[in-house]
C-alpha cells in the first residue's frame, strides 16, 4: 500500500516533469506598421481579449493552429492569455513550433456564438466598427441575412446607435441598419475592437470592382427622378446639415404637399437618396451602388490585422 506522503512524491515529481517540459517564453514585436488583436481562440471570428497596437512587445507562451492567415496557420497564445497570428509578428530566426510548447488540443477548438440579422439598408460591412477611418471588406444589399457572432457598444455613433456586430465575413455592421437590433443575449461581446487595416501585399480578390478610375464623381450624370410606379431601390442613409435659415420637409417630394416639419439652420438631418428629386454624387462621395447588388468588398479579408 502506498503511503499519502509517497503519493505526494510521485504527484510533485510528475508535476515538476511536467513544468520542465513546457518550454520557456520569450518576447516578440508586432511586425512594424500592424496593429492586431489578440484573441480567445486562434480563429478570426473568435472574440478579442486584447488589442495591441504599433510595436507592441508580446511575450509568446506557446503554438496552436487555426485560421490559415496568407498561407499559415500557426498562431501564438501571449502571455495575456489570447492568440496572435504569426503573420503578424516580426520574422523570428527560428521555428516557433520547436522552440516553443504545443499549446494542447483544446487551444484548437474554434470558440463563437451566432445569430441571425438582415440588414434593412444598404450596408458597408467594415474591417472595424466605424465608417470614416475604416475600410469596408464587403457591401451588404438591404434585405440580406447575416450571421452575426458578437457585438460592441463601442463603435463609432451612427444617428444615436453605437453598437456593431461582426459578422462571419469578418467585418463589422452598424447595428441601425439591420430590421431589428440584435439579441445580446444570444451573441458573445466582441471585446476590444482597434483601428486596423487590410493587407494589400498579398495578390488581392475581389468580387467586385471599383468605380473607374477615370470617371471622377463630379463628372458623374445626374440621375432622373424615380417615377411614382418605381420601387424604392435605394436604401442608403447619410447625414446632411441644413445650409440656409431653415428647410421646409413636405410629406412627398413636391412642394405642393403637407408641410411636416421644418429644420433650422446648421440642423443634422439623416436621409435616403431615394427621397431627393436628383442624385446625390454630384454633391457628396458615394460606393457605387454596383458594389451592394454584388456584394463585393473593398479589400481583402486577409488583412494585416488577420481578424
Amino acid at each position: 500500500m502506498v503511503s499519502p506522503f509517497s503519493a505526494l512524491g510521485i504527484f510533485l515529481l510528475f508535476a515538476d516533469i511536467t513544468q520542465a517540459a513546457f518550454k520557456p517564453s520569450f518576447n516578440n514585436t508586432l511586425e512594424r506598421g500592424v496593429a492586431t488583436e489578440c484573441k480567445t481562440c486562434p480563429y478570426s471570428l473568435c472574440t478579442n481579449q486584447k488589442y495591441y497596437d504599433y510595436d507592441t512587445i508580446v511575450s509568446l507562451i506557446c503554438w496552436t493552429t487555426g485560421t490559415v492567415i496568407d498561407g499559415d496557420s500557426t498562431w501564438l497564445r501571449t502571455s495575456d492569455d489570447c492568440y496572435v497570428t504569426q503573420y503578424d509578428l516580426a520574422d523570428y530566426a527560428g521555428e516557433y513550433e520547436t522552440d516553443l510548447s504545443f499549446c494542447g488540443q483544446d487551444s484548437t477548438i474554434e470558440h463563437i456564438t451566432t445569430a441571425p440579422a438582415t440588414t434593412k439598408y444598404n450596408t458597408e460591412c467594415n474591417i472595424c466598427d466605424d465608417n470614416s477611418s475604416c475600410e469596408t471588406i464587403k457591401y451588404l444589399k438591404y434585405g440580406t441575412d447575416i450571421a452575426v457572432t458578437c457585438w460592441t457598444d463601442l463603435g463609432s455613433l451612427v444617428i444615436n446607435d453605437s453598437t456593431w456586430l461582426k459578422t462571419t465575413d469578418n467585418c463589422y455592421v452598424a447595428q441601425i441598419g439591420l430590421e431589428e437590433p440584435a439579441d445580446k443575449t444570444e451573441i458573445d461581446y466582441c471585446g476590444p475592437v482597434g483601428f486596423l487595416q487590410v493587407n494589400y501585399t498579398a495578390p488581392v480578390g475581389r468580387s467586385a470592382s471599383p468605380l473607374n478610375p477615370e470617371t471622377s464623381h463630379s463628372s458623374l450624370a445626374k440621375h432622373s427622378p424615380p417615377s411614382s410606379s418605381s420601387d424604392i431601390n435605394k436604401r442608403y442613409l447619410l447625414n446632411i446639415t441644413v445650409g440656409e435659415d431653415y428647410a421646409r420637409c413636405y410629406e412627398t417630394p413636391s412642394s405642393s404637399s403637407r408641410l411636416v416639419k421644418r429644420y433650422e439652420w446648421d440642423h443634422g438631418v439623416w436621409v435616403q437618396e431615394v427621397d431627393f428629386w436628383e442624385s446625390l454624387f454630384d454633391q457628396y462621395r458615394f460606393p457605387n451602388c454596383d458594389l451592394f447588388e454584388g456584394g463585393g468588398g473593398g479589400g481583402d479579408d486577409d488583412s494585416d490585422d488577420t481578424t
